[in-house]
């Protein structure tokens, strides 16, 4: 049986609740963006049509789905709850955390596939031994169909600031998802590792390729280390998202490399082909997602466009070797 992992940036999902702790003014009724409750529920209605559109062409609804920019637990259920996602009876996984915007990451999976063992959130610790005061790292780790997985939901600062000044940041992200695999691995020897989220930085990158020591191919990876089979879409040209007029490969699904299929064991979960040639990874992009080309988003500036989201889902799938 073929089973998905996904993750999506759902692009400021916001409930239309003041949160006198949180900076998200804009997005209530009397704010800059007139939040109301009926742009929420066409939000969450568009939402899940991309969640159905995922479960359609690939035989059910993903397993595990991070997300970002989630305001609270209630969104999360909300989405969960929409009539195109019944099916899936998804459970949802959100930890507050220090966001300025409040807004952060959470996870969505199916009971019925995914045993919850436990799960925390993980603070981001700087290399000057300083804490970060921002958003967290989801970990959560269980059994798929009876087998270890561990699963890591992230969304790194932004380069808002500039790529420079933030990247340490970046680093510092990945450096505390590698070391705390670690400490699961130690726990669980045979635990598979499923990294994403939008790292705000490509699969090339140093947080990526060097620190969390993701490969850009599938052969020869060892022991401990990663596979990010975004990379090669990433060099292709294929994004997630438009920067700067171009598009860019932020968001990632990153796999431990006993989930590659040439991994000696004799049995278990492995990471199948998307496309049936090259790809072990896949950009969902459909027609009715994009506007102009691009992500159609749900709001441009001020206006709301009722659209999905300003960045495009990612997908790996695996199946029983």
């Amino acid at each position: 049986m073929a089973y998905t992992f996904m993750f999506y940036n759902l692009e400021n999902l916001y409930d239309t609740l003041d949160d006198p702790l949180k900076d998200d003014d804009d997005f209530t009724p009397m704010g800059d963006k007139r939040w109301t409750r009926d742009k929420y529920l066409k939000k969450l209605s568009n939402l899940s049509e991309i969640f159905s559109a995922v479960a359609s062409a690939h035989g059910g609804f993903p397993v595990v789905a991070g997300v970002s920019e989630v305001e609270n637990l209630k969104v999360l259920q909300d989405l969960a709850a929409q009539k195109r996602m019944s099916g899936a009876h998804y459970k949802c996984i959100h930890f507050e955390s220090n966001d300025a915007r409040g807004v952060e990451v959470g996870m969505l999976y199916r009971p019925d596939k995914f045993t919850l063992m436990g799960c925390e959130p993980i603070k981001l610790e700087l290399r000057s031994g300083r804490e970060y005061i921002g958003r967290d790292i989801l970990s959560a780790w269980g059994a798929v169909d009876g087998e270890m997985f561990a699963f890591y939901v992230c969304h790194f600062l932004s380069r808002r600031a500039g790529v420079a000044s933030s990247a340490g940041f970046r680093r510092a992200g990945a450096e505390t998802v590698r070391d705390h695999a670690a400490q699961m691995r130690a726990m669980y020897p045979d635990i598979k590792v499923v990294v994403m989220g939008d790292m705000n930085d490509c699969p090339s990158d140093e947080s990526l390729a060097t620190l969390l020591r993701a490969h850009k191919t599938p052969f020869n990876i060892p022991e401990g280390e990663y596979y990010n089979p975004f990379w090669m879409l990433s060099d292709e040209g294929k994004g997630t998202s438009i920067h700067n007029h171009r598009w860019v490969l932020y968001d990632n699904i990153i796999v431990s490399n006993n989930m590659l299929p040439t991994y000696p064991a004799l049995r278990g979960f492995r990471l199948v082909r998307m496309d049936g040639k090259n790809h072990y990874g896949e950009i969902f992009r459909r027609n009715f997602m994009l506007r102009k080309g691009a992500p159609r988003r749900s709001y441009y500036g001020n206006t709301f466009d009722d659209g999905y989201s300003d960045h495009l889902p990612v997908l790996v799938k695996i199946d029983r070797r």
